[in-house]
């Protein structure tokens, strides 16, 4: 049998999740007490990797592939029964683990993004549930009085999950963006959920880099123009933001900016405030007859307007790596009543889903260089052959370039932006 079989893609799968780890950090966290008719960790295979109905997730659907793949019949009540808290705290060992070796690994970076160390896109995402889960997690709409909000980070190059939260979906999103020093020579994509100048300074005074939509609530003041403008054009230094573009058709404006920044030191009740400067580029869009504005801290020198707003564009992988968790690996399925039930399925989705996203970059290296892995039908090939995997049903033919085949993008002309990124210039 060649090399580049199912042997390879077990290994794969082992390498991140495996048996004999799986099984002692079961006993550390008290997930597994004593040993008997079902092991532990392929319950955890049953319930975190195989993808049951059609890619959402049944309690039924698992308890039956137990029985069909490992032979372990058991009743309704006795499936239920194994969603203790300990396999809650054992999912987030494992999803923690993943995570942190994500961050570790990031991919060498070229072309336009040979500057940083990592792209990284920031959302988050609205998850219904059980109306009786209100009081813990509250929605903010009048038909969905219970709600999650996951918040994350993604690599935007490869889909990868380097951090998440599971909070109430009243809860702002800006209060979720936690950043160190390790966001130094990192670039982050934001949305305009994220429209705190407080969350830009703390990236920014740690070298690290950031992109975001300019929202209208901001009344921020002109300190200066990178471009200068020949004649009698308008000057916008010393003018509020927004009245100086009003009434203006210049195609690109790039100018300095200044916001109000709230900061409060750790441990202490009281903040302070202080101006801070940031560049905002504004992109005459004439089919909307608007500009379409962004703040960053992306030197003037080195980025031009237009390549900003390109970069921004990366942030639509974040979009992608929540559809193909919804429609395809059970994010959107979350069949019970119970929090710590739910808190399990919601993490079990993210692990399926930085699991098959990684795969995919496995089986994209088997493709020509002109050609790529379309992700959303990539999720439905992994999807459908992961349990033949996992249960050691061995075909000649289920190899990565095989399942890189049944994935690949059929429009050549359709070049993904993360590519076209990796081969432009960054000025």
């Amino acid at each position: 049998m060649a090399a580049d079989n199912t042997t390879a893609l077990q290994a794969f799968l082992a390498s991140r999740i495996d048996a004999a780890t799986l099984r002692r950090e079961a006993r550390e966290v008290g997930a597994l007490r004593r040993q008997r008719k079902v092991d532990i960790f392929e319950f955890f295979q049953v319930v975190v990797l195989m993808v049951c109905g059609r890619g959402g997730q049944s309690i039924a659907e698992m308890r039956r592939q137990m029985a069909a793949g490992f032979g372990v019949h058991l009743v309704r009540s006795g499936f239920w029964k194994r969603f203790t808290p300990g396999f809650e705290r054992l999912v987030s060992r494992v999803l923690g683990r993943l995570q942190r070796e994500a961050h570790r690994n990031p991919p060498p970076l070229k072309g336009a993004l040979r500057a940083f160390r990592d792209v990284i896109a920031v959302d988050s995402t609205v998850i219904k549930v059980h109306d009786s889960l209100s009081h813990d997690w509250r929605g903010t709409r009048s038909n969905s009085p219970a709600a999650i909000k996951l918040h994350t980070m993604v690599r935007a190059l490869t889909g990868e999950l380097l951090q998440h939260r599971i909070t109430a979906e009243a809860h702002a999103d800006q209060r979720e963006l936690k950043v160190g020093h390790w966001a130094k020579s990192r670039l982050f994509l934001f949305d305009r959920g994220y429209r705190a100048a407080s969350s830009w300074w703390r990236i920014h005074r740690v070298g690290g880099y950031f992109v975001t939509p300019l929202a209208r609530s901001f009344r921020p003041t002109v300190v200066s123009e990178n471009r200068k403008h020949r004649g009698a054009a308008r000057k916008l230094r010393g003018l509020e933001l927004f009245a100086g573009l009003e009434g203006l058709e210049r195609k690109v404006v790039d100018v300095n900016c200044e916001f109000q920044v709230r900061v409060r030191p750790y441990g202490k009740p009281k903040g302070r405030r202080f101006k801070q400067a940031f560049r905002v580029i504004a992109l005459w869009r004439p089919s909307k007859r608007a500009y379409m504005l962004f703040v960053t801290n992306l030197p003037a020198d080195s980025y031009t307007p237009q390549a900003i707003a390109d970069l921004y564009d990366l942030r639509w992988e974040v979009e992608t790596f929540y559809k193909t968790g919804k429609s395809g690996l059970g994010l959107n399925d979350l069949p019970s009543r119970k929090p710590h039930v739910v808190r399990t399925l919601i993490k079990a989705a993210l692990i399926r889903s930085s699991i098959a996203m990684q795969a995919r970059q496995q089986a994209e290296q088997t493709l020509p260089r002109t050609r790529w892995i379309n992700p959303l039908q990539w999720v439905h090939v992994w999807r459908e052959r992961i349990a033949d995997i996992l249960l050691g049903q061995r075909p000649d033919h289920l190899t990565w370039g095989f399942l890189a085949m049944l994935a690949v993008d059929p429009n050549v002309k359709r070049v993904p932006l993360r590519r076209r990124c990796l081969a432009a210039s960054h000025s």
